[in-house]
């Protein structure tokens, strides 16, 4: 009898305890998808007047544009192709690409490798590296032939990323470690270990410093998850997560890298600050266990995948990071969504699933005020009345118009480069193609080169082009940065440059540098450091880094390159070191496919009559830039050969040039472009003294006594 007692007393007291939980939260105004991790500020709840004034309403409750199907098994890991024409799809034994227009299967891989649990695309696109049981091998998409296999893994290879310069794959695998890979030769970096706990999910930070890793047993739902920080040089943990109350399942950077969210088992997405490793808010729209994430290019939007251990609730969540308002879900799938990915585009979304299908649908309406007429259609179904209807296509295009990502505006200095006007064609097209939507050239700096001649006389032509594309010209530097949130330094003369920027680095805009970056070595280290002293970021770069034969061979298409060789136009301009003013084209597509590590350089001849550098890097490898009329290279690696070196327009640096205006991250680093110049100033170096083998070291220490005295002046 006292234990009957003893047992009413105590569901008495549990149940006045939840009635006084839910009595807080009530009070608080907190919301059932926004509870926060242990000692986090709960995300705001949203009231309707609140939401008004933003100019949101209610999400949209979305339908799938297509389904593909007639997989055997678990559709278990998804990934486009950059151009967003094809998808790939891991299933069991087996990859499955599909043409995305006509969602028709065009090819299946043989895997034999049990569950691709994760898809991971190579810089260029070309190559894909499939992740299974004890295994991740790469592949060649083209002829859908493996290719290679990288270090064992000893489970399944459970999420794979790479390294924002590309040249590190990191590997998270149930064996309870995740890896660190080199590309280009496939040999183990590191092997940072988690206690007991499988890693489910990898994630690089957008500078690639650090590596995040989510880790836990997704059976075992008392054990707490982790997640983790890492320096990737030293393979030291930074930090870790802490208030994860059960096993974390997927990791992703947000805020430019200075927010990092974990999903987790408990149906949550948590927001941590990465410097402090202090929990934020967390997201809890979902009601079943979070799988995948994916996040849009700007950073806003969260794109999130749930299901398991219980039936229902496979959701497809969008939701913006800033406040948790969700703007778009579904529960289609029957089964648990396994993995999701988001188009190049922004545009689609494909989410794979324990039912054996692959869902396709159109989230246009995140970044157009225009909705697609299948979203519009699909939200209009779900009305009862003809008025109801128009409320809601009506509410589909506000939320539309509330989601749309932050429209940057771009500006230019120099009008004396053809470069200026062929951006500006593609940036204000009024027919925009998907890489650059959400961007527009707004304002431009005329004033280039003040003495050369053929840029000069290209400024009032190339300054009545830009009007016709809609740009306003200025009348200083300082009012352009007042115009625009990004900086196109396009002066054709690298010697103006330096004093150009200043203005660019005071106005706090990032900036990219067209090539040459400088007139001199010591001009470019300056602006790296001037950089670094105003805190904002800056890269420069030749449109043939990004040409995809050289893509491909620095991400590992013939192993390891022990002998590259490159050749372009070098015409000469007396203002300039030789290979500065036009060879820079050929030596960065060199320094493309060897990576830094060059010790000294040798100039000579060909028997031509051409310029010749013959570079040495620090293990034996040998690169060598010739002067010549195209753009062309050969790579000999320890697992094949092939071109390198081509040129395929400007708009893959543009497009770079655009991730790095929104993300704030270089796709360079200022050690290879120094090491470029480097490089070139030591050739003209080598050149005045007859052919001798000259250090790029040599000549650096000179630059940076010079350098340092320059960026001390600046106030």
């Amino acid at each position: 009898m006292s234990m009957q007692r003893s047992s009413l007393r105590n569901i008495w007291i549990c149940s006045f305890c939840l009635l006084g939980i839910m009595g807080l939260a009530l009070t608080l105004g907190v919301t059932p998808w926004s509870h926060a991790a242990e000692g986090a500020k709960p995300v705001e709840a949203k009231s309707a007047d609140t939401e008004k004034a933003k100019g949101a309403t209610e999400s949209v409750d979305m339908d799938s544009t297509a389904q593909l199907e007639g997989f055997e098994n678990w559709t278990t890991s998804v990934v486009f192709t950059p151009d967003g024409k094809t998808l790939l799809v891991g299933t069991h034994n087996a990859v499955h690409v599909f043409d995305v227009a006509s969602r028709k299967q065009t090819a299946t891989w043989a895997t034999a490798s049990g569950y691709v649990r994760s898809l991971a695309l190579l810089p260029g696109g070309m190559k894909v590296v499939v992740g299974a049981y004890q295994s991740a091998t790469i592949w060649d998409i083209a002829s859908g032939k493996k290719e290679r296999e990288l270090p064992k893994h000893r489970g399944f290879v459970t999420s794979i990323t790479v390294s924002p310069d590309g040249k590190l794959l990191a590997t998270g695998c149930d064996d309870e470690a995740a890896r660190l890979i080199r590309i280009e030769d496939g040999s183990l970096v590191k092997k940072l270990e988690h206690s007991r706990e499988p890693v489910l999910s990898v994630a690089f930070s957008p500078d690639g410093k650090l590596l995040a890793t989510a880790a836990g047993e997704e059976t075992r739902v008392t054990r707490p998850g982790t997640a983790r920080l890492w320096n990737v040089e030293t393979g030291e943990i930074v930090r870790a997560m802490e208030g994860i109350p059960r096993a974390a399942t997927t990791v992703a950077f947000v805020a430019s890298g200075k927010q990092l969210i974990v999903g987790s088992v408990d149906e949550k997405a948590y927001l941590f600050d990465v410097e402090s490793g202090n929990p934020v808010s967390a997201f809890a729209g979902h009601g079943r266990p979070i799988n995948a994430i994916a996040i849009s290019a700007d950073g806003q939007t969260a794109f999130t995948g749930s299901g398991g251990r219980n039936k229902g609730k496979n959701e497809l969540m969008i939701w913006r990071v800033e406040d948790g308002k969700i703007l778009g879900k579904s529960d289609e799938h029957e089964a648990k969504i396994a993995a999701l990915a988001l188009s190049p585009d922004g545009k689609t979304v494909a989410t794979a699933g324990y039912d054996q299908f692959v869902r396709i649908w159109d989230v246009s309406f995140l970044s157009s005020s225009e909705p697609s007429k299948t979203t519009v259609v699909a939200a209009a179904e779900k009305a009862n009345t003809s008025s109801a209807n128009d409320s809601t296509n009506v509410a589909t295009e506000k939320n539309a118009a509330a989601a749309e990502p932050k429209m940057l505006k771009a500006g230019i200095i120099g009008l004396d480069t053809s470069h200026a006007i062929a951006f500006t064609k593609t940036l204000n097209a009024e027919k925009q193609k998907p890489e650059v939507v959400g961007w527009k050239m707004v304002a431009a700096y005329p004033k280039g080169s003040p003495d050369i001649k053929s840029s000069t006389e290209r400024v009032p032509g190339y300054t009545e082009e830009m009007k016709k594309m809609g740009v306003e010209i200025v009348d200083s530097i300082e009012e352009l940065t007042k115009r625009v949130d990004v900086v196109f330094l396009e002066t054709n003369d690298g010697r103006p440059h330096f004093e150009q920027l200043i203005p660019v680095l005071k106005a706090g805009k990032p900036c990219f540098i067209d090539k040459p970056i400088a007139g001199s070595l010591v001009d470019a280290i300056a602006i790296f450091e001037a950089a670094k002293k105003f805190k904002v970021p800056v890269f420069s770069s030749s449109s043939l880094r990004f040409g995809k034969n050289s893509l491909a061979a620095r991400s590992g298409a013939f192993g390891k390159i022990t002998r590259a060789e490159t050749s372009s136009p070098a015409s000469l301009e007396a203002t300039h070191p030789d290979l500065f003013w036009y060879g820079i084209h050929g030596v960065e597509s060199l320094f493309t496919v060897m990576g830094t590590g060059c010790v000294s350089v040798k100039r000579g001849q060909t028997a031509e009559g051409k310029i010749e550098v013959i570079g040495q890097w620090t293990d034996g490898r040998v690169g060598t830039y010739r002067e010549g009329k195209g753009y062309e290279g050969k790579a000999i690696g320890d697992k094949g050969e092939g071109p390198v070196g081509s040129y395929d327009g400007y708009d893959p640096l543009l497009f770079e040039v655009l991730k790095f205006g929104r993300s704030g991250q270089p796709p360079v680093s200022e050690q290879e472009t120094l090491e470029i110049y480097a490089f070139m100033e030591a050739a003209d170096e080598s050149k005045r003294q007859n052919g001798a083998s000259v250090t790029l070291e040599s000549v650096m220490a000179k630059a940076r006594v010079e350098a340092a005295k320059k960026v001390s002046e600046l106030k």
